[in-house]
């Protein structure tokens, strides 16, 4: 990560300070500040800004248009990936002298190089873990935002362009993205390490926003966490926790495997034990601190080979991923979704829901969807406990007619839209507030086999964003992707952070209503009443 300038209290002419008096929450005026030797401004910024916040001063920039204020890569947690910290629990970051530079992206957690065409094989994990903040131009006790990002628990891009804040603070947000330790480091149970080590980051980011983000315009009483995927999985996972109690004023669920945990230790350790073989190594502290982080990548293979083991497959319940945290140690002593209908979250205001067919995103746009045929639905289905003559109760009830489409729709269900539907069933139960949504507007953009990748898993992210835009988004979405879709998503999460309301029904067992996003989002009843009674959440 790049050396960040700690600077007295100094910045440009024409900057401004952002202060607490006397750090309670209550911004002072801004005020002009001598010039002084500081970090270049970055390109389409036009002053610097400094927010003091009970662990410091914090500079970073205005941007050009808008006047959101953008504060990038402040680290919350120290290094984790140095050896006298290296799998145990996440040590604050703590309090820090004079001003420090946060006009730059901070380092990612370590993770296996996306770019598989260099000889590199892991990046990142070469920093503090971090944090960025968008805020809007002025203002105090505004509602909090704060993104987990997903990445199948092996992956974390805290700095992915998709995640730009700005829209929110434009909208009168303040957006927090945070990072958070994955694979080996954030969910591997080693002897004489710490159990659920991303989840334990996710938690102290939050606690660092609940400190801090008064200084930047937040309200520390009104902050809604939001992930997608395994963020969304691991949200769960905190929100069920009892370290969570009174962090949070609501929570935005996208996509979630709810029920990926691992039962007990036993089970996380025979997949610590798995890694650890692949690896070459044993499964403890002191064996892995010896292992160059390169050679972690060896569990990528690992993964491949596991797809097609099918004691593997049943032993998961069909979840055959590698990296979860696991159920019996003190940040998750039960089972989240049964905590959570227990009243672990009562009180809590809840938005969840999933794509409609989540798997394409995994299978279409590499063509592996041409190549399913009837005996890799059925092998799927037996794997993971399930009849062999569900592919067929699938077809009659108007989910596919090709073994792609079939497989693809099955394993969205087993992986995540069943999960979230019993995720919604225990927030109900356990007197939190829920409302729930479907995304289902379909992109039109083709896979290598010309089949369209419709309303997969991550397509809606850009439309939460307001970011249809991104490199990445129009890859998935197209550029003719519908910005009345966005405004719609975008401003029913800006309201629900400012309300802890959502504008359609509440979740509730008798109807069980949904809102449906598609080009002309409305409320539907009970979208996946033939899935949640073929092929149930377990």
């Amino acid at each position: 990560m790049q050396r960040r300038q700690l600077i007295g209290a100094a910045a440009t002419a024409g900057s401004v300070t952002i202060a607490p008096a006397l750090l309670t929450g209550c911004a002072a005026a801004p005020k002009s500040e001598p010039a002084a030797t500081v970090a270049t401004l970055p390109e389409g910024a036009s002053a610097h800004v400094t927010a003091v916040a009970p662990t410091g001063a914090y500079r970073g920039c205005v941007l050009d248009g808008t006047g959101v204020r953008r504060w990038l890569g402040i680290p919350f947690i120290k290094n984790p990936y140095e050896p006298v910290r290296r799998y145990l629990k996440p040590e604050p970051y703590g309090a820090h002298e004079g001003v420090m530079d946060c006009l730059k992206h901070g380092s990612i957690p370590l993770q296996p190089n996306p770019d598989k065409n260099v000889e590199k094989k892991m990046v990142g994990g070469d920093g503090p873990l971090c944090l960025n903040i968008w805020a809007p131009k002025a203002g105090e006790n505004l509602p909090v935002m704060v993104w987990v990002p997903g990445g199948g628990s092996i992956s974390c891009a805290q700095n992915d362009e998709r995640f730009d804040g700005t829209n929110f603070a434009r909208d009168g947000v303040v957006l927090v993205t945070l990072a958070y330790r994955v694979n080996v480091d954030g969910f591997l149970k080693l002897r004489g390490g710490d159990s659920g080590n991303g989840n334990r980051d996710i938690l102290e980011g939050l606690r660092w926003v609940k400190a801090n983000i008064a200084a930047f315009g937040g309200d520390p009483d009104k902050i809604t966490a939001f992930g997608q995927s395994a963020g969304g999985t691991h949200l769960v996972d905190v929100i069920a926790s009892p370290y969570t109690k009174g962090l949070l004023a609501g929570a935005v669920i996208q996509s979630p495997s709810a029920v990926a945990q691992w039962r007990d230790a036993a089970q996380a350790e025979e997949a610590a034990k798995l890694v650890c073989d692949a690896i070459g190594c044993e499964p403890t502290r002191e064996a892995m601190l010896k292992i160059p982080n390169e050679s972690l990548a060896a569990f990528g293979s690992l993964a491949g080979r596991l797809a097609k083991n099918a004691a593997w497959a049943r032993s998961t319940n069909g979840n055959i991923a590698l990296f979860k945290a696991y159920v019996g140690d003190d940040f998750m002593p039960v089972r989240p979704v049964d905590a959570i209908a227990a009243g672990a979250c009562e009180g809590l205001a809840v938005i969840t829901g999933s794509t409609r067919s989540e798997w394409r995103h995994y299978i279409v746009p590499n063509g592996l969807i041409a190549k399913v045929n009837e005996a890799a639905v059925k092998a799927l289905c037996v794997n993971a406990g399930l009849s062999a003559d569900l592919p067929e109760a699938y077809r009659r009830a108007g989910r596919g007619s090709t073994p792609g489409d079939v497989f693809a729709q099955i394993q969205s269900d087993i992986i995540f839209r069943m999960p979230c539907v019993r995720l919604m069933e225990s927030l109900r139960r356990g007197g939190a507030t829920v409302w729930a949504y479907s995304f289902d507007w379909e992109s039109p953009v083709e896979g290598k086999s010309g089949v369209p990748i419709g309303a997969a898993h991550s397509n809606d992210l850009p439309f939460v964003f307001d970011n249809l835009d991104a490199p990445r988004s129009l890859k998935s979405n197209g550029a003719d992707a519908p910005r009345s879709l966005a405004y719609a998503m975008h401003s029913s999460w800006v309201e629900f952070a400012k309300t802890q309301k959502a504008h359609w029904p509440e979740f509730e067992f008798r109807t069980r209503r949904a809102l449906s996003f598609t080009r002309t989002p409305s409320l539907v009843s009970d979208p996946w009443a033939f899935e949640r009674l073929a092929n149930p959440a377990r």
